[in-house]
């Protein structure tokens, strides 16, 4: 339990935690992994939206960017690569029906800014007093900004990847490192014009592609606005790993590879001078405090991290259907979209609580609870 301690510790530091969540409610809330073998869960302190199934960037460590429909993140964002949107109303509805537990609402895929009615669906949020996070490629952000403060967005989480010439390669288009630093100023201007209060996030997630570009990012992104910074490392599944998953669990809960290509590989980044960059970053931030690596491994954690991709990082178990849930765009409820495709229901046929705990639910959390984790877990946050 000690790795479960330590995760819980952390946690607020999450994109898709409430900063008020604190020890004794994550311990309540996983009262039921230890009491409850029927696999039941309280309501979720995070109910996540994939409301959309597009997005307007190419990312290249990204299965949708790659238009890849072979992988489970695909199928969990992409769908069918058809438009797909949550109807506004039913948005609405399963937020009067989750209001009264208090949940975190974290709108986060695929991208939610090219869902017209976003700042309807944030400031319904908002009159329910649920803190709502938007997390955004950030590239119509300069549109989107004063809408979304008009709302009154708690959390706004800006996935940056490296300063500008790394960050437009990685994404695809030559300016969207300045569309989302020009975006983030206006959401800081508008929401300040409104006596507001946000938190804003910028997210990095380390590749092969700018593991050698931190230092140099955050001397850049200090001044931008941002209360936050976060470094986080990439998910994924290799070949190896799905095929020892589906040895055992292929027919029920498959693996497939993610988020692995020709130009995303983690044996190319350079661990040595990867912990360099993030011993710097550290020196820089000493005063600030803006920073945070999540987690924050050694030198011999990103050896393993990055090369032994087969080895997990720590005993820690997956407990994330009973935490968070995830409704996509189709209206199907997943685990995780980072995870298999388990649709465990649809807000479209039944209330989104009596899917939380229903019979396919249980049943996931039931082998989740006696496995901890499977074994083409090894990359995803929820297991380290």
């Amino acid at each position: 339990m000690l790795d479960e301690f330590k995760k819980a510790l952390s946690a607020h530091e999450h994109p898709g935690i409430s900063s008020r969540i604190n020890l004794p409610v994550l311990m309540r809330q996983a009262a039921p992994i230890v009491l409850s073998p029927s696999g039941r869960a309280r309501p979720p302190l995070t109910l996540y939206w994939s409301v959309n199934s597009v997005c307007n960037l190419r990312c290249k460590m990204c299965d949708v960017g790659l238009a890849n429909p072979d992988s489970n993140f695909f199928a969990n964002l992409r769908i069918d690569g058809k438009l797909h949107e949550i109807a506004i109303d039913r948005f609405r509805s399963v937020i009067d029906e989750v209001a009264p537990s208090k949940p975190m609402v974290a709108i986060t895929s695929t991208e939610p800014l090219m869902y017209k009615p976003l700042p309807e669906a944030v400031a319904h949020c908002t009159e329910r007093q649920l803190e709502t996070t938007v997390t955004t490629g950030g590239y119509t952000l300069p549109q989107r900004a004063d809408d979304l403060a008009a709302a009154g967005l708690t959390r706004l989480v800006v996935s940056i990847d490296g300063p500008s010439e790394v960050h437009n390669m990685i994404r695809g288009r030559k300016d969207s490192f300045e569309r989302s630093v020009d975006g983030i100023r206006r959401f800081r201007e508008a929401s300040a014009a409104r006596g507001h209060k946000p938190e804003v996030m910028v997210s990095y997630t380390i590749t092969n592609l700018n593991f050698n570009a931190l230092v140099d990012f955050y001397k850049t992104i200090r001044g931008a606005g941002a209360d936050r910074l976060n470094f986080t490392y990439m998910s994924f599944v290799t070949a190896e790993l799905a095929d020892a998953h589906n040895a055992i669990w292929g027919d029920t809960y498959r693996a497939t590879v993610n988020c692995l290509n020709a130009e995303t590989d983690p044996a190319r980044v350079v661990v040595e001078v990867l912990h360099r960059q993030i011993l710097e970053v550290k020196a820089l931030d000493a005063d600030r405090r803006m920073a945070s690596f999540l987690p924050d491994f050694s030198l011999a954690d990103l050896c393993k991290f990055f090369y032994e991709p087969n080895q997990f990082m720590s005993g820690t178990r997956c407990v994330v259907t009973w935490f968070v849930a995830e409704i996509i765009a189709s209206g199907e409820v997943i685990p995780y979209t980072r995870c298999y495709h388990v649709p465990l229901g649809n807000i479209n046929d039944e209330p989104f609580l009596q899917i939380w705990n229903g019979p396919k639910a249980r049943e996931w959390r039931r082998s989740l609870r006696a496995e901890k984790r499977f074994p083409a877990c090894t990359r995803c946050d929820f297991a380290y």
